[in-house]
């Protein structure tokens, strides 16, 4: 969830005191008309810079005939040619300026400002001047990426343990920043590769309790999570759940921003918990975003929670059995562990053969540059329960105008991975292997795709895309984030949310895999779409015994109501797990698959799935609240091998 802690500190990196606007409207002073937000940048070929900056109307009314005339990064000359005519810009929204720049006197890691000037028009008659042009001048930052190949190593620390148990400190609001973060960085247009679009669709239908053709439910059930107000801010703070769990041992445990739950008896019954009564207010604390996986090497269920680091938790299942959930070991993540970077952000964890990961956007403090950042530690260590080693990457080789927003392969093995957009005709990947101190990073060419900004509206008139892709002022999230990543054998699935183009006419989920034995060749490009209704905020697992990809995600507009979605691919059909009655702007800002542990029935055919719906409350009750639900799903059996 991009809108708290860090805040200030990435907007301090980013944008100069001054950051809004340098507007004058004939002889008035400056007032706060435009921004311009986190630039994306990306390297299409040598000796090129590509820019997608998103500038935001801060005003309460529309403007019109925006124009941009004139476009300064140091010395580099600007080959787009000017003016770029923007047109009209809604209120409280924003349009993405592209251009290109001669990159050769621009130097890697360097950090430049980037200014932009131009003239707009009030629509109708504004403040008595008859609607004639105004020029603005806005600015932000942007740093050069790394090179296209290349290599770093890690970093190193160490963390003693605490425990807590008993649940027995009082409970207190989460510290939430009043402010909003950055948004994610828009993803640079470059020259078009064509590529064959997946001719067919995936429809969506109700996900039955018993045995379809090619897929088997289980369970669907209702956490019980279902208060209103679950962690995000602005006016659909009610309608923002962000589930996350994983189950094993007989334990089912769920996060959902401020709360979590678990289950002994299969998902029948959950028991609510509040993190704050379990953790002590500590230099830590905790604000909203939370991650749960379960290591089954180690038989530990791992809990992440965010507040200003992160605290790292671990329980065994017999202890939260045996303590109401309340017994854990924990360490506090505090950001000097990591470097210069403060104000971590959406977090993501992996668990590898040998190997946890950890993953935020790392934004902030001095001398920092912004970027993904990933962690690694024993699983050994986690079971141990001592002083723990964390080595970690650092986020100026992943910088936030182009690694932001994105999360790590599940179902990993010896080596992890993550990527992000170099433009949309190619993607950065980076990989870091088990028992080494070197990670690396390479990019990898794919056809284009529409990373434009649609809508998608419910049948309350609410576009559930809206944060996603229209954030107020600009502050979208997260975009085109690669938050769907997982491993099967040497093939690396990696999703996000695409826009809309002559093929598709809603937004839709891209996917690119490659062929991690084959020098990270691309296999394939496809697409889950639908000309009816949009999909969106993919999770990614595969399969323990076919290796296929199973898929958690969510699907909604045009006429249909946002609801959260389960499959395979390759099926083609979305099963709708959830029932909602109420639209919201912003259904975010991710979901969650796991595998299901295997069982002697069922040996790695299974996954748990955790999602959301969106409903009315019950007069006289006003407003909404949020369902999270539970779904053990999967394919009938494991295909008997002779």
């Amino acid at each position: 969830m991009l809108r708290k802690l860090s805040s200030l500190a990435l907007s301090a990196l980013l944008l100069s005191p001054a950051g809004h606007v340098s507007a004058q409207m004939n002889t008035e002073k400056p007032s706060n008309i435009f921004s311009l937000g986190v630039a994306g940048v990306a390297t299409p070929q040598p000796k090129t810079l590509s820019v997608a900056a998103p500038l935001a109307n801060l005003t309460n009314r529309a403007v019109a005939d925006v124009t941009i005339d004139r476009i300064q990064l140091a010395a580099a000359p600007v080959q787009t040619p000017l003016p770029i005519k923007l047109g009209a810009v809604r209120a409280r929204s924003s349009a993405i300026v592209q251009a290109e720049l001669d990159s050769q006197s621009l130097r890697t890691g360097q950090r430049y400002e980037l200014v932009m000037q131009g003239t707009y028009r009030g629509q109708g008659t504004y403040r008595g001047d008859g609607g004639a042009a105004r020029s603005f001048r806005v600015h932000t930052f942007v740093v050069i990426p790394p090179p296209p190949e290349g290599s770093g190593p890690l970093g190193t620390s160490q963390v003693p343990s605490q425990k807590v148990e008993g649940g027995r400190y009082p409970p207190r609001p989460p510290r939430m920043d009043k402010d909003v973060n950055s948004g994610a960085p828009p993803v640079p247009t470059n020259p078009e590769v064509p590529g064959a679009p997946t001719p067919t669709g995936t429809e969506a239908q109700r996900a039955p309790i018993g045995d379809p053709p090619a897929i088997r439910f289980d369970r669907n059930s209702s956490v019980g999570i279902t208060g209103a107000g679950l962690g995000c801010s602005g006016d659909s703070a009610a309608a923002c759940a962000e589930p996350s769990g994983a189950s094993g041992n007989g334990v089912i445990f769920v996060s959902a921003n401020w709360r979590v739950a678990f289950s002994t008896d299969g998902g029948s019954t959950f028991k609510i918990l509040d993190p704050t009564t379990i953790f002590p207010n500590d230099a830590v604390g905790f604000c909203c975003d939370q991650i749960v996986q379960y290591a089954p090497s180690i038989d530990r269920f791992i809990w992440v929670l965010q507040g200003t680091g992160y605290r790292l938790a671990m329980a065994s299942p017999a202890d939260i059995k045996n303590s109401n959930g309340t017994a854990w070991t924990y360490w506090n993540l505090v950001p000097s562990l990591f470097g210069k970077c403060t104000g971590p952000d959406y977090p993501d964890l992996s668990v590898g053969d040998s190997s946890l990961y950890i993953s935020w956007d790392a934004g902030g403090g001095s001398g920092c540059t912004a970027g993904f950042q990933v962690v690694r530690t024993s699983l050994a260590g986690i079971q141990a329960g001592g002083t723990i080693t964390l080595e970690f990457t650092d986020p100026a080789n992943a910088p936030s105008s182009k690694i932001w927003g994105e999360h790590l392969t599940q179902n990993t093995g010896d080596e992890i991975f993550w990527a992000g957009h170099n433009g949309n005709t190619k993607l950065t990947v980076y990989s870091l292997k088990e028992g080494s101190n070197t990670y690396f990073w390479r990019d990898v060419g794919i056809s284009s795709w529409a990373n434009n900004a649609p809508t998608s509206t419910t049948p309350d008139n609410q576009d559930w895309l809206a944060k996603n892709f229209n954030g107020p002022n600009g502050n979208s999230f997260p975009r085109n984030g690669i938050i769907g990543a997982a491993r099967s054998g040497n093939q690396l699935w990696f999703g996000w949310t695409a826009g809309t183009d002559n093929n598709f006419k809603q937004a839709h989920i891209e996917i690119v895999t490659l062929d991690r034995g084959n020098d990270f060749s691309k296999t394939q490009q496809v697409q889950v779409w639908n000309n009816s209704f949009a999909f969106a905020y993919p999770a990614f697992s595969s399969n323990a015994c076919t290796g296929e990809l199973g898929m958690s995600f969510e699907y909604g507009g045009n006429g249909n109501f946002e609801n959260h979605v389960v499959g395979f691919w390759g099926d083609f059909v979305a099963y709708i797990t959830t029932n909602s009655d109420a639209g919201t702007d912003r259904f975010g800002d991710y979901v969650t698959i796991r595998r299901a542990p295997p069982t002697e029935k069922d040996a790695g055919n299974l996954f748990t799935a955790f999602g959301f719906g969106v409903n009315k409350q019950t007069p006289p009750t006003k407003g909404k609240k949020t369902n999270v639900r539970y779904v053990l799903f999967g394919r009938p059996a494991c295909p008997i091998i002779r």
